[in-house]
């Protein structure tokens, strides 16, 4: 079955777009892109038709998918189209988001025909996963891209298709609000203006990189990894609790991507 793939992706800190082009790459060299980590690429909605095939991939935050970015994928709109759903998280636990994505997208239109949970670096500490996704992560989601593709030649008609499982559970994981976890700017700051050029939410303020509105911010530490002098950072009691709790109990085992394909 030949179709057009197109490539979604929200990817703060780049770890989900290297697993999504990974996959991708595999499928078809010719390949439609759409980053919308930032706003300006969120500002019209996307419509796919049955002639689609969709790499759709999402960051997990606190066992979910990412809230900023909820209304607009449930506004995506398909055609019997299918997709590839991929959840990428920080050594922790995926919990609800791989289910949450597919739900949303069958919701629209979609029909999944495979899916997958890969490990990035958390964006809270390196000790989780850090430099993840690495040389042995891209070699699974080329295979996983190389095994979907192996799936699509197999369907003649949509009728094919089964009911695709993935984990997870509904009601899905509470999103619960915490603390103020805004980054913090030191005087190394040169003013580049990396960070807000690559802030998700238009959280930092162009004229001031050292004011973050606390309100939009929602600590995917893009702009504390993208810093070339390491002037931003996290120092909030909060970030530090949630970090330390993070390290203590989930920096000890190498988990590995999980993969769900019929």
């Amino acid at each position: 079955m030949k179709k057009q793939l197109n490539l979604l992706y929200f990817s703060p800190t780049g770890t989900t777009e290297k697993i999504v082009k990974a996959a991708g790459g595999k499928i078809s060299d010719n390949a439609k892109e759409y980053n919308i980590t930032l706003p300006v690429s969120r500002e019209s909605m996307l419509s796919f038709t049955k002639d689609d095939l969709v790499i759709v991939g999402v960051p997990v935050y606190s066992g979910r998918i990412p809230a900023i970015i909820e209304d607009y994928l449930k506004n995506i709109s398909g055609d019997n189209t299918l997709a590839v759903l991929v959840a990428v998280y920080g050594n922790r636990e995926y919990d609800d988001a791989l289910l949450e994505l597919k739900d949303i997208f069958v919701s629209k239109g979609f029909i999944p025909i495979a899916a997958a949970a890969f490990l990035g670096e958390h964006s809270f500490t390196d000790k989780l996963a850090g430099g993840r996704p690495d040389n042995d992560d891209i070699k699974t989601a080329e295979n996983f891209g190389l095994d979907v593709k192996n799936k699509l030649d197999k369907i003649s008609s949509i009728s094919d298709i089964k009911p695709l499982f993935v984990k997870g559970n509904f009601p899905y994981r509470e999103r619960k609000p915490g603390s103020p976890m805004t980054p913090s700017t030191s005087n190394e700051c040169v003013s580049c203006g990396v960070c807000a050029s690559a802030c998700p939410t238009s959280a930092i303020d162009f004229d001031d990189f050292s004011k973050i509105k606390e309100d939009k911010c929602i600590t995917c530490c893009s702009c504390v990894k993208r810093c070339p002098t390491g002037a931003k950072s996290v120092q909030t009691e909060g970030f530090k609790k949630a970090s330390a709790w993070l390290i203590e109990n989930f920096s000890a085992v190498r988990k590995e991507p999980e993969i769900f394909i019929q």
